[in-house]
């Protein structure tokens, strides 16, 4: 079972908090899921990725990689394979155009390779290909045939999931953040400085440090990584955030 993690914010900021202090910190979640990590973001709105086939627990360019980078929106993940072997390759997130997406769940990659037909998005992978690959390519196809990407991802949702036992992804354009939940458990946390209540001294002192440099910004994870009010996203529910950190819930299923 891999795990998820993606952020967006109002600003350039950096993750070092969720991935290497919190209470229940990414790089933790790199003991069990071994096979790979990888972080994507944007520089200059453009998509970059950098990845591994290691753990990210034992991995310390993760944690060089963490304290080097700031962007307004990070996707990173890290693997338990369940489709293809152990290599950089493999890992995710993948890229496409100016697309970012990482997957928890496996799907039919048969299936998906037959419904996979039209060119680019059919050619040149950047894995094997494995599953959650071809997955990405094929809502690429949908949302650029529908010219909509919501459209298109509850296209491409509608064919995948049957068979899949788990189709959970976030997806970014370098303007949104998608995350999707079907099979696997997936929440949101919106933290601003009305996040401060409830928590414990450590991750209040982080949210009033980021008030202070008026940092806002909404998470999307596998897990919930620290005492804040997380909410759980719904089986077959798209969570949208836009630029302006604005939240849609859609139900695609």
């Amino acid at each position: 079972m891999c795990r998820l993690f993606g952020l967006i914010a109002n600003k350039e900021v950096d993750i070092r908090f969720s991935m290497l202090e919190a209470r229940n910190k990414f790089k933790e979640q790199g003991r069990t899921n071994y096979h790979g990590w990888g972080i994507g973001w944007y520089e200059k709105g453009r998509a970059k990725i950098e990845k591994y086939g290691e753990s990210a627990f034992t991995s310390n360019r993760f944690d060089n990689l963490v304290k080097e980078l700031t962007s307004r929106i990070f996707i990173a993940h890290v693997r338990l394979a369940s489709s293809g072997s152990r290599a950089d390759k493999n890992a995710h997130p993948f890229l496409y155009k100016n697309w970012l997406f990482a997957h928890n769940g496996t799907i039919n990659c048969d299936k998906m390779l037959r419904k996979l037909l039209i060119e680019p998005y059919s050619k040149n992978f950047t894995s094997e290909p494995i599953d959650s690959e071809i997955y990405f390519r094929f809502i690429i196809q949908n949302i650029e045939k529908e010219g909509d990407i919501i459209q298109g991802i509850k296209n491409a949702v509608k064919i995948v999931v049957p068979g899949a036992s788990g189709a959970n992804f976030i997806l970014s354009d370098g303007e949104s953040i998608y995350g999707f939940k079907y099979g696997k458990e997936l929440y949101f946390l919106s933290r601003d400085s009305n996040s401060l209540s409830s928590t414990s001294k450590e991750t209040g002192a982080l949210i009033e440090s980021k008030r202070l440099l008026d940092e806002k910004a909404v998470i999307i994870a596998s897990e919930k990584l620290t005492d804040e009010r997380w909410q759980e996203v719904k089986e077959g529910e798209l969570i949208i955030v836009n630029s302006k950190l604005e939240i849609r819930r859609e139900v695609l299923l």
